[in-house]
């Protein structure tokens, strides 16, 4: 054999190794990389749906917080029960901001299909007439739910006016 015939042969032969190798371990490691890649796209489709289920969480987290100051707030505006000694503190307090006298305070319970339980207060009060308009618009915010279903007004012989309310504070 010559030389050259010699070298074709081994190129040849050699060839025929690579094209065996690749056949034998190449190929079947390309079924599993078929596999490991399946696999990924599960995973990343996992990911996906549990990075989507954390930001719904997340949302959700703020809502209830939201929802728990609303819940306190709520309970604030319209307290389980008459709480009356709130209900006379913060009228009591709301007068004495405006140097109004509070001379009487009555209570009744009421229940109406319309608005709920109702706490009806009949308040008596003296003070300026200039600070009136306040007095109303301090009820309007206060931090119970008041609705005044009636005032009276007497004029005195100075600016004092004598006025009568009646309330409906809300209860639960």
């Amino acid at each position: 054999m010559k030389k050259g015939q010699f070298t074709q042969l081994v190129s040849i032969l050699l060839l025929l190794l690579l094209v065996v190798g690749v056949l034998i371990f190449v190929l079947p490691m390309r079924s599993t990389i078929d596999e490991l890649q399946i696999e990924r796209d599960a995973v990343e489709d996992e990911l996906q749906g549990l990075q989507s289920e954390y930001e719904s969480l997340e949302t959700l987290s703020e809502e209830v917080a939201k929802s728990e100051a609303t819940k306190t707030a709520l309970l604030s505006a319209v307290p389980n029960g008459y709480s009356q000694d709130e209900l006379i503190l913060e009228l009591s307090e709301m007068a004495e901001d405006l140097d109004f006298e509070l001379n009487a305070m009555n209570f009744s319970d009421s229940v109406s299909q319309e608005y709920g339980n109702t706490l009806t207060v009949t308040a008596n009060l003296a003070g300026d007439y200039d600070d009136l308009i306040d007095f109303l618009q301090k009820l309007e915010t206060a931090d119970r739910l008041m609705r005044v279903t009636s005032l009276s007004v007497q004029l005195t012989s100075t600016e004092d006016v004598v006025f009568n309310l009646n309330i409906e504070a809300y209860y639960q």
